[in-house]
This record gives C-alpha cells, structure tokens and sequence, in this order.
C-alpha cells in the first residue's frame, strides 16, 4: 500500500488531465487551485496537492486562464452562454443519446399537432354563420310502444308554427334534404346530388355568401335556383350565370344567384339550392317528418324553455291530425307507448353530437375527438417519460462529471441550469423537426382523414407561440426531475467509484416504464377490438347476399323498364335482378302508420317497395307465405320484417291478416286495408349502428310502386367490368339524356362504417408510435439497471453462472413490470372499448374478446425482451475480470 503521503494513484493523474480540457474551465472560479488542493490534502493527498496546484498553472493555457479570470465577474447572461455551449457539446458527444432523444420527442410532437389539427378541424364545423350561438335545428325522439326513433328531420309546419307562437323566436328557416336530378344545359347533362330547398330567407340565417344576384329577389319566382359557385363554373364557365335557364327533372330552373361553395366544416352542402314551394308535395302538417328545421332564438333565451313550450304545441297542434289517422283519443295514444319529444340542437353540436336518422350527411363522433386527445396527451407524456428515463440511465457516466465539477467549485444551481437547458435544447429541436414533419405529412394526412386542412391555419402567431411556450414548458418539466438528482449526488462518493441509488428513484423509473407499457397494451388491445368489430360487421349474415351485388341507381329513368331489364337479363354473368325503392344499408325508407284490424292503436312502420323479383335475387328468407310474384295479383298485398309482426300484436299465423294502412296511402280519403301475403325473417336493413325496427314492403303494383329506382343484379364477379360497360351501352340507348350512375352493394355497406375503419387505422398508427417510444424508455431502464448490475454479473460469472441463467435473471426484472403494466391494462381498455361499442346496436361480446388481451400482453412482452435483450446478453457475454478489475 503507497503512503498516502506519496504520489496519488493513476486515478487521479487521468482525472486531472481529462479535467484540465479546456471546456471544463469556462466557468470555474478564480479559487479553483486552492479548493483542488484541499480536497486533495482532504482525501489523504498534500504531497500531491502541492504538486498538483503547481501543475495546474503550466497546463492550463493563457486564452483559458483569461475565461477564467473573466469568470468571477460573469453575469447571468454570460453564465447562461457558457451553459448552453456546454450543453450542445455534450448533446453532440453523445449523439445516439441525442438522436433517441430528440427523434421521440420529435415524432410524438408531430402525431400531437396532426391530432390537434383534425381536433380543431372537427371542431370547427358551422362555427361561420353569424349567429351560430343563437341558432338551432329542431329534432326529435319519437316514442313508439315497442322502441324509440331519433329524427334529424321534423314535420313541416313545426318551426313556422313555433315562430308564429313563440314571442323567443326570431325567425325559422326550414331545408328539405333533397334528391338527385337531371340538370342540362346546351345538350350536356349532370346528375346533381346535392340539391337543396329552402325558405326564402336561408341566407340571412346561414353564414354562406351570395357572390351574384339581390338576395331580396332570389326567389321571388318560383322556379328559382341559386347554383353555388363550383356548379356555376361547370355549366357556364367565365359567363354571366344569373338569368339563365337550366332544364331539369323538375322543369325550367332560373339562376337568379350564386353562392360561394358551403365550407368544409358544415353539417350541411348543396350544389344547387332552389324553393321550397317549388316541392308542392310539401304541405302543412305536424305529423310527417320531411324537413330539417331551424330556429333563430331572440338573445339570452334558454333553448330548454322552447324544449318546454313543444310538449304544448304538439297537444295542440298535432293531436287533433294523430287523432284523425290513428283512430284514438290522443291520450289513447299516449298511454300505449307512444309520443313525441321536441328539441333543440346548438348548429355547432350537430357534426359531432348528433347521430339522428335522416342526417344530411354521415356526422363525426364527440367520442373519437375525446380518444384522439387523450391519445395526444399520453404520446407526448410518453416522450416525456423516455427523456426522463434516459437522463437518468446516464446518471452514472454523468455522476463523475457531476463530481469533478462540484470538486472544482461548480454550485448545484449551475448544475441545474445546465441539464434543464440541455433538456430544453432537445425539446426545442424536437419541436422545429415536428414542425417540418407536418408540413411533410399534412398532405398525406388529408386523403386518409378526407380533410383539407390547410397549413396557412396552423403557422399563425398564436400558434407558434404556443408551441415555443410548449417546447420551454415541456424540456422544464421534462428535465427538472434529472437535473436535481444528478446536481444532488456528492462528489466524494462518485469520485470514488460508488453510487448511492435511491429506491424513490428505482420507484419513479419503474413506475414510468409500466405508466408507458399500460399505455401501449391499451392501444394494442383497443386496436385489435376495433378490428374485431369491423370484421364482425364485414362478416355478419345480415340477412340478405351482399356480395356481388350491382346496384344501377336511378333506374326510373329509363322510360321503358321492361324493355330495359330484358336486354340486360342477355348479358353473360347476369344471374338474377329484382328492383327496390331502397337498397338495404344505403337507401331512404318512408314511414307509413299501420294498425291491426279490429284495433285502434296503431303504429309507425319504415316501409320499402320490392319488384317481385328481389326478395330471391337478394336471397332474403321468407318464414311464412309468400314473397311479391308475377302470379297473384299484388296490388293490396304486403309482406311485414318479424318485428312488424311483434310489433302490430299479431297472434298466430299472420299470412292472410288485414292491416289497416292509417293514413290511407294515395287515398287521403280513407283508410286502405292490405292482406299480409308473407312474412319476411329480420334483416339489418340500416346499419349496424341501429337496431332493425318494424317495417312493412309493399309491392311495386301497388300506388307507391313508381318508386322503385334501385334494379340489383346478381353478377358473377369474374365478369364485373365487362357487364358494367354492356349495361351502359344498353342505358345510352334506352335513356340518352340521363346519367348512368351504378354501384357495388358491398362497397356501399362498408361506407357505412368507414368511420370506424379510418378510427381503427388511426388506432394502430398511434399504437406503433406510442410502442416505439415505450421501447426507447426501456431501453434507457436497461441501460441504467444493468449497468448498476454489471459487478452483480462478474461475481456471478465467476461462481460458475451461465450466461443464459443470467440473462434469465436480468429479463425478469422486467418480466415483472410487463405483469403490472398487463393487469393494470386490462380493465382500463375493457371500459374504453365498451364505451365504444355501445355505439353499435350490433357488437362483439367483450367475453369473445380474450384473444385481444392476450396479444396486448404477450406483443409487449415480446417487445420489452427485444428491447432489453441486447444489453442483457451484451452484459452476460462481457469478460467477469475486466468487470470486477476496479473494485
């Protein structure tokens, strides 16, 4: 053993040297020799003291001896330059450290801005009309004795009648859905979808501009249309629009304006917008639904109170009509179970809140912006959590560092001001590549999500302020926790080789490595839910053959429907067609009131035209009599779903009952009695978001059959292209002036959900993400715990451990974590994914879902042993001697 009067060991002599760097000098004080040297005489070292603070004075050079000297009178801002070019020097020395670092922060901070655009996007809708707050549309829970309907469209006089007696109401605006017609013009035709008809004073109520035409003349002829500006630009260019004729299904149409194109953000568009008393089948009345009414409230009034004042209404103004159709007293009516419920939508909750039947188009979900932003939040804590985590896997390369500077008069609030401003550095240059990410991601984002979200609305100056407030916020937060322990440790440990470890802080690094895997199994095991979902919607029997299904849409075109389906009965692969007013999934059914004969109360069914040919082209199953045929005169006949069964009370065999159609059909004069012919077993003729409810199908020979527009073929898929082509060279010839528009039923039903297919794909890109950067902590926990077992592995080594017993040993440390994150999970996603699926009517039992949970459970175990392994078997496979040779 030396005395301790003699030299210092080599430890010392490589410490010194290694200090004596130039970068270790900028900011030491100007004692820095007298303070080595006692900790020196200290540790049992004057000799060498004496020596070394001879030393320092050669080694150190002139410009360095003059940064020192300037040292003692630095100021805050001099010290913060000094910290920051310390800072980036050790950010790029360790440049993996760096890139890891930065690359998470990076990315999650992209994912989160993405998300918080679609989010503001979401929310957004309709706030531009003027008096949005003020404005909203009437709807309605329809009570029924056996289920409850919820309407967006309401009867026709609802909102008038309301204005006329309601002293709160300002005015009313009421919008009929509308169709889709034929517009010509100069002998070129376009099938137009989007066609609406309003009351007069639509534009003083909605936030859209009349770029042409005096709004106080726009409809001051009946046959009035106002073209938005795109629809314009199609049939007439550059000209003048306003004063031209357009011919249509409807007849001659005047342009008297144009509108600029609705926004994006609006529960509502229209391509062409014409009067309402044009539509003379719209009459008064407060029972039928076949509008979308608006109502403009006075200012300060509580929309509850008109909720109120509509129970009267109806008792006054719709009794006395329900009374006359049902054959009841109105309080008959109401004790049977059925009634109405009025109320009123805020225009801004209607894209996200509402999911009412008959909506203009299919809305969002307030639920998915709520997941969406809790998966924000948990990505960027993510990121956050790894920073952390590796910060303080670094604490033991860092902790002599640490030392040495303490030892040369270092204060721990420098210290600290240093490692928070490394921390906000990273999250800075995290946040300017998050930035670029976007604008490079933005537009691929906008054809997954069906957006157009523009870049313009995210580089404002609030914004950018927010996001540098975001970036200071988040590297305080996430640097504060490693500043303070690695500012804390005590230089005589380390300088010694020993770490003291806290369990607080074995606590926090656990804790937040099972806080980032219970995250990711959430995500994992609610994607994989949502993929069950789906399939089992793509995969249900819903009661009729939805493959190979081609739908020509709008087939009362052609003048001679016979002559039509004969010459397309010809083509090769055409294996069967039938027609319907309404295809199942995708069509617009009617209601109708129907009772029992020999019964007062009635009930309101959906109601649906077949051809006697489509309930075998679409393979429905019939459980009693008969379906529609060519063979029996059909003309008062009608088949009922099992549910109008239950529904109209009918006991025993139905085939061959009177059922008393109320309202009397075409003959307002009386009621109309049909005899059942068949019984139709229940099929999913909405989606699968709605229960199936009571309905009734009459036949095309009876006074609705002029509805029938929908001919499905059964085609055999191999021959799909050729015959679509056939079938339009048969249209040209048969129906030259109308457009050929067809589709794939199949496709159709999966439109129905593709906003659970786009939610489902978001789900599992924001699983990978969130998995990435759980994999990063942990990567950064088996960096520290490892390396603070590295002399636990040589003597192990040594005393005949094999490297697979001790790689066993390592994984199961975190084997254990994984357990945790795994139960904590389960629940957690049980109770978000329930919530989900009570959205759908038709779902997947949570019990069948098992499968689901073990994935999560076993794909984050396979990722943590992935993750971890390297170090494991690198620190198993080291040589115990070189390990063990310091202690």
């Amino acid at each position: 053993m030396p005395h301790k009067n003699d030299a210092p060991p080599k430890f010392f002599s490589r410490l010194f040297k290694w200090f004596c760097k130039e970068e270790y000098f900028l900011e030491l004080q100007g004692d820095l020799q007298e303070e080595f040297s006692e900790n020196l005489s200290e540790h049992g070292y004057p000799i060498a003291a004496r020596l070394y603070k001879k030393e320092v004075l050669k080694m150190i050079r002139p410009s360095v001896l003059k940064k020192v000297k300037l040292s003692n009178n630095q100021n805050f801002s001099a010290m913060f330059r000094i910290n920051a070019k310390l800072a980036l020097r050790n950010l790029f020395k360790h440049k993996l450290y760096t890139f890891i670092n930065v690359g998470g922060l990076a990315i999650s901070l992209a994912v989160c801005m993405l998300i918080l655009l679609y989010v503001q996007s979401e929310t957004s809708y309709d706030n531009y009309h003027p008096n949005k707050d003020r404005l909203y549309r009437v709807a309605l829970d329809r009570f029924y004795p056996d289920h409850t309907s919820h309407y967006a469209v309401t009867p026709y006089s609802m909102a008038e009648q309301a204005a006329i007696d309601f002293p709160e109401v300002e005015a009313f605006c009421r919008i009929f859905p509308g169709f889709g017609i034929n517009v010509t013009y100069e002998n070129e035709t376009f099938l137009e979808n989007d066609l609406r008809a309003a009351d007069k004073n639509f534009f003083d109520l909605f936030g859209i501009k009349l770029l042409s035409g005096s709004k106080s003349e726009l409809f001051n002829v009946q046959n009035a249309v106002i073209l938005s500006e795109s629809t314009a630009l199609k049939y007439f260019g550059q000209d003048e629009a306003v004063g031209k004729i357009l011919k249509s299904d409807l007849g001659d149409l005047i342009v008297t304006g144009i509108a600029e194109d609705t926004p994006e953000n609006t529960h509502f568009e229209f391509d062409l917008l014409i009067n309402l008393e044009l539509l003379t089948f719209l009459q008064a009345n407060f029972v039928n639904f076949s509008v979308h009414n608006y109502l403009l409230l006075k200012e300060g009034v509580d929309p509850e109170l008109i909720n109120k004042k509509y129970v009267d209404l109806v008792e006054q103004y719709a009794a006395g009509q329900i009374e006359r159709n049902q054959k009841i007293s109105f309080e008959e009516f109401k004790a049977s179970g059925n009634g109405y419920n009025y109320f009123l939508q805020p225009v801004t909750d209607i894209h996200l809140k509402s999911q009412l039947e008959a909506e203009f188009e299919a809305n969002g979900n307030i639920t998915y912006i709520y997941i969406f932003l809790s998966i924000a939040v948990f990505i960027v804590a993510l990121a956050a959590v790894n920073f952390i985590n590796l910060a303080t896997a670094r604490s033991t390369e860092r902790a002599k560092e640490v030392g040495i500077r303490k030892v040369l008069g270092s204060e721990k609030k420098q210290l600290i001001s240093q490692f928070l401003i490394e921390s906000i550095f990273v999250s800075l240059a995290g946040m300017l590549i998050a930035v670029g990410l976007v604008f490079l991601i933005t537009p691929a984002f906008n054809g997954f999500t069906d957006k157009s979200i523009l870049l313009s609305n995210f580089t404002t100056a609030t914004n950018i302020g927010i996001l540098t407030i975001f970036s200071l916020v988040l590297g305080g937060i996430a640097g504060i926790y490693p500043a303070f322990v690695l500012s804390s440790f005590q230089p005589v440990v380390v300088l010694k080789g020993k770490m003291i470890h806290s369990k607080n802080g074995a606590w926090i690094r656990n804790g937040l490595v099972v806080f980032q895997f219970f995250i990711s199994i959430v995500l994992i095991c609610s994607t994989l839910i949502v993929g069950q979902q789906m399939r089992y919607m793509q995969d249900r029997n819903l009661g009729f053959e939805k493959d190979n299904v081609l739908v020509i849409e709008r087939a009362f075109s052609v003048p001679d429907m016979e002559t039509f389906k004969t010459e397309v009965g010809k083509i090769p692969g055409v294996n069967g067609m039938g027609a319907a007013s309404a295809m199942p999934g995708t069509g617009n059914y009617f209601g109708a009131s129907f009772r029992l004969q020999g019964v007062n109360e009635s009930i309101a069914l959906n109601c649906v035209v077949f051809a006697d040919d489509f309930q075998e082209t679409m393979q429905m199953d019939v459980l009693a009599g008969r379906s529609f045929s060519k063979e029996f005169q059909d003309t008062l006949s009608l088949m009922l779903n099992e549910s109008a069964v239950r529904a109209l009370g009918i006991q025993g065999d139905p085939v061959g009952q009177s059922v008393v159609n109320v309202q009397g059909g075409n003959n307002p004069g009386g009621d109309v009695v049909y005899q059942v012919a068949g019984v139709v077993k229940d099929y999913n003729y909405k989606s699968l978001h709605t229960e199936i409810t009571p309905m009734a199908i009459f036949s095309a020979e009876s006074a609705f059959g002029g509805n029938v527009g929908n001919l499905a073929l059964k085609i055999d898929p191999n021959q799909a292209a050729s015959i679509v082509e056939s079938i339009r060279e048969i249209w040209r010839e048969q129906a030259p002036n109308q457009t050929y528009v067809y589709s794939f039923l199949d496709d159709s039903l999966l439109e129905l959900y593709e906003a659970e297919k786009k939610s489902g794909d978001l789900f599992l890109v924001f699983t990978g993400i969130a998995i990435w950067i759980a994999c990063i902590g942990l990567f950064g926990l088996a960096t520290f715990i490892i390396g603070s077992r590295i002399k636990e592995i040589g003597v192990r080594k040594v005393l005949g451990a094999t490297s697979a017993r001790v790689v066993f040993l390592l994984m199961s440390d975190f084997n254990k974590l994984i357990f945790i994150a795994v139960l904590l999970a389960i629940p957690a996603a049980i109770w978000v994914m329930g919530q989900w699926l009570e959205g759908f009517a038709y779902r997947i039992n949570m019990i069948d879902t098992w499968i689901s949970f073990v994935i999560g459970g076993v794909v984050s175990l396979a990722v943590a042993w992935l993750t971890v392994s390297y170090h494991s078997i690198k620190a198993a496979m080291s040589n115990p001697v070189k390990n063990l040779r310091t202690e």
